[in-house]
Parts: C-alpha cells; structure tokens; sequence
C-alpha cells in the first residue's frame, strides 16, 4: 500500500516521483530506502538506515542517505523513489522531509511533508525537530 507520493524538485528543473508506504509493499523497479530493518524485504533496499520505530537515526548516516537518495533522482529522475518502515509515516515521513530540506523546497518542512505527503507524516516532536534542524 503506498501511503503517498509527490514530485520532487531537482537541480537544473526537473523533478521526480517520490513514494512512501510500509516498505514491504516496496513496487517493482523504483531506487529504495529501507527504514525497517525487519522488513521481509529488506534486503532489496538500495540504502538500508534502519531506525528504531518512533526513533531518529544517527545524524551523519541520515545525511548520508539523503544525499545518496538525492543523487540517484539527480542521476536518473525518471526513475521513482520509494522509502518505507513499518507503516510508511513515522521513519518515513522523518526521511521524506529531510529530503525536502535537502532538494530546497520552501516553506517548513515539515507542514510541507504533511501537505505533499501524508497528514500524518512524522509522527513525534523528535522526527519533527530533526526534520526542522536538518542540514544536507
């Protein structure tokens, strides 16, 4: 079940789609991050983060993923970016914002996640704080 999906501004004009949901629902073909590292599906994950649930990763691994994620859309926008965890809001929707923040969208990134993405995304005042305090 995909929770949601936006376009993504990129450098240069283009955009790409971006999807999220419970990572085992991950479709077939698309660039993946996996949050949940006891997804049975796991293991197909370009970038595995595994989070705690309701948790934040550590910083540098999380700016690390983000700008790997960011640089595949750059490299070939046309092909989708799936990020999932258990339910595809929380851990999820704390990924999702911080790639926001890092493709330079304006505005709060967090009611931006909320609008573009899921009204649920980011489910505690930790994922929103890190999402807010996040530098690519």
């Amino acid at each position: 079940m995909i929770r949601g999906r936006f376009r993504l501004p990129l450098p240069g004009g283009a955009s790409a789609e971006v999807l999220g949901g419970p990572f085992d629902a991950l479709p077939p073909g698309v660039f993946s991050v996996c949050l949940e590292a006891a997804a049975e599906k796991a293991w197909l994950a370009d970038i595995l983060l595994p989070t705690p649930d309701f948790g934040v990763p550590e910083p540098e691994a999380l700016r690390a993923a983000v700008a790997r994620a960011l640089a595949a859309l750059a490299a070939e926008p046309s092909r989708p970016l799936f990020v999932g965890c258990r339910a595809g809001l929380g851990r999820t929707g704390l990924f999702l914002g911080c790639l926001l923040v890092a493709a330079g969208v304006a505005g709060d990134p967090v009611a931006q996640l909320r609008r573009l993405y899921h009204p649920a995304a980011a489910e505690t005042p930790e994922q929103e704080a890190a999402i807010r305090s996040f530098r690519p």
